[in-house]
């Protein structure tokens, strides 16, 4: 039996100062979520997402696709979406005989929203057919939007940016045509259409530059999948290779170069990018070449900040026990890589594991470039520990030093305030690697070991 508790009865003003009370938590814990849910809205993008899926013997379909207000845009990508489902059923017919009993081809569409330039939204999609396991085949599209969902025109934000389709066109040009893969009359062609249909190519604005995805194939007649090429639109991004001209060098000072090998890495890049620009350090990282297909816009971001850009090879080998055809092919895959995604090509190369042989170097000379190694291994790849690299540093450093550091390394960036704080206490300033060589006279292709 449910025990009843006293009750004493509350006069009026008690009531009155009850129901205040009740008022205010009210309206306070309403204004309190009210607040948290603006930040939360704040925090994120505002455009959602949804999936759906597909599935049968012979493939599985996912496609995410974003949840927009605006009839128009979301039929024109409904269409799209539509293309890649028939040009995959394609592929799978003919593959028929192939696919079923635990074989299947995929197609995946994964929509991404990125915030650019101008309050412009542009939304990413991402179409992967995997229908011969030997191979698959990457298709992009982008539909830049502004505040209210509608389309934009390429030439609307020309406009504002004091920019023509024709200024684009040339400098596009001027780009593609350093690259000898690519063929100089399919490049006359594609750009012709962006005069006639301007509104069909992939773009978005992002940090004051216009990026454009291709697909390769328009390109070279044996190219697949897209490339990403970056065009400046605000004068004030020339400031960034001002910035990498050579300072000022007096003599007695300190200087020294950092170095950050095996990147860019999305998870690791933007903190040590930070971490220099709050010192006003330059630096010089030796990429990957797979890893800049993977990040191009992460490279070209090392780029526009001001660092020199390195090649570290495509594929990390140990290159004295290769052949030196397949040496080539590394050193050039890894420059059109970079090249692609920074509009600069690399002069300097650091061969994996600092290893070299005479066939290393003659390809190395071949491609007018220098071979750089370290005289201080931070050996930050080995411990992961942050009190142990600073150590390791410190004892070695001279003046002249190459500091060898991984930009891949969580605890890399976890050590690089105290580092070069101290370096900087110490008297040392920080050039890039090539601001270093220029240092001697006689500066030129060549194998470099370390100190300078």
């Amino acid at each position: 039996m449910m025990k009843r508790l006293p009750f004493k009865r509350i006069k009026w003003p008690g009531w009155v100062v009850l129901i205040l009370l009740g008022l205010f938590m009210v309206i306070g814990i309403g204004k309190w979520v009210g607040d948290s849910s603006a930040k939360e809205v704040d925090k994120e993008n505002t455009i959602e997402f949804e999936q759906e899926t597909d599935e049968t013997e012979r493939y599985t379909i996912l496609v995410t696709k974003p949840i927009i207000d605006n009839r128009s845009l979301e039929k024109t990508i409904e269409e799209w979406i539509e293309e890649q489902k028939e040009m995959f059923f394609s592929e799978v017919e003919s593959e028929k005989d192939q696919l079923g009993s635990g074989s299947r081809a995929h197609l995946t569409i994964q929509a991404d929203a990125k915030l650019g330039a101008k309050d412009t939204t542009s939304l990413i999609f991402n179409a992967n057919h995997l229908v011969d396991t030997g191979s698959s085949e990457n298709h992009v599209k982008v539909f830049t939007v502004d505040a209210n969902h509608n389309r934009l025109k390429i030439s609307d934000l020309l406009t504002s940016y004091g920019k023509t389709l024709e200024n684009v066109r040339a400098t596009l040009e001027k780009q593609l045509k350093q690259n000898d893969q690519y063929n100089k009359e399919l490049i006359d062609q594609r750009l012709s259409e962006l005069l006639s249909a301007p509104d069909s190519w992939n773009w978005l604005a992002h940090e004051g530059s216009l990026i454009f995805y291709m697909e390769k194939s328009n390109l070279t007649e044996n190219g697949e999948g897209p490339i990403e090429i970056k065009l400046p639109l605000e004068e004030e991004n020339t400031a960034a290779t001002a910035e990498r001209e050579p300072p000022l060098l007096k003599p007695g000072e300190k200087y020294v170069a950092l170095t950050f090998d095996d990147g860019p890495n999305p998870n690791v890049t933007p903190r040590v990018l930070k971490i220099l620009k709050q010192h006003q350090a330059k630096a010089t990282f030796f990429m990957l070449g797979s890893q800049v297909e993977k990040n191009p816009s992460l490279a070209a971001q090392v780029a526009s900040a001001g660092h020199e850009i390195g090649n570290h090879t495509d594929q990390h080998m140990n290159l004295t026990k290769l052949g030196e055809s397949r040496i080539q092919k590394e050193f050039q895959s890894s420059t059109q890589k970079i090249q692609d995604a920074t509009g600069e090509a690399p002069t300097l190369i650091r061969p994996p594991y600092g290893a070299i042989n005479s066939e290393v170097e003659e390809v190395a000379s071949r491609n007018g470039a220098s071979l750089i190694l370290w005289s201080v291994d931070s050996l930050d790849w080995k411990s992961k520990n942050v009190d142990a690299i600073n150590q390791v540093v410190n004892k070695e450093v001279v003046s002249g030093s190459i500091i060898l550091l991984h930009d891949v390394h969580p605890t890399t960036a976890d050590a690089l305030p105290r580092l070069l704080t101290t370096l900087e206490d110490e008297g040392y300033h920080f050039l890039t690697v090539s601001q270093l060589l220029a240092m001697q006279d006689h500066y030129s292709a060549g194998t470099y070991y370390g100190n300078t």
